[in-house]
């Protein structure tokens, strides 16, 4: 089944720099700062979200996935983070974390 995810964060003491790594490693995960909308253009969502869409066995196996995905990224780079993580299906749910 398809989910959709978004991912909000936030970087504690970040450089401009240190928002751009982990922009591009969200962006590696398939975790977006726009998306395609229906007029056929991109919609930008707020500053420190993005959102992307997980094919998964239920909503909170894509919650876990994600999540730790995001935290082991950050932790590589060094980050103390918020992270907080909304799955969007049948039975959605959220999960949040930090690193």
């Amino acid at each position: 089944m398809s989910y959709g995810v978004v991912c909000t964060f936030d970087l504690k003491n970040a450089s401009s720099t240190d928002y751009e790594n982990a922009y591009s490693d969200l962006k590696a995960m398939g975790l977006n700062r726009a998306q395609a909308n229906n007029n056929g253009g991109e919609s930008v969502v707020p500053t420190t979200t993005v959102l992307g869409s997980y094919t998964g066995q239920s909503a909170a196996s894509v919650r876990d996935h994600v999540r730790t995905k995001v935290q082991t990224a950050f932790k590589a780079r060094g980050f103390r983070s918020e992270i907080f993580v909304v799955v969007g299906g049948q039975d959605w749910t959220w999960g949040a974390t930090t690193s």
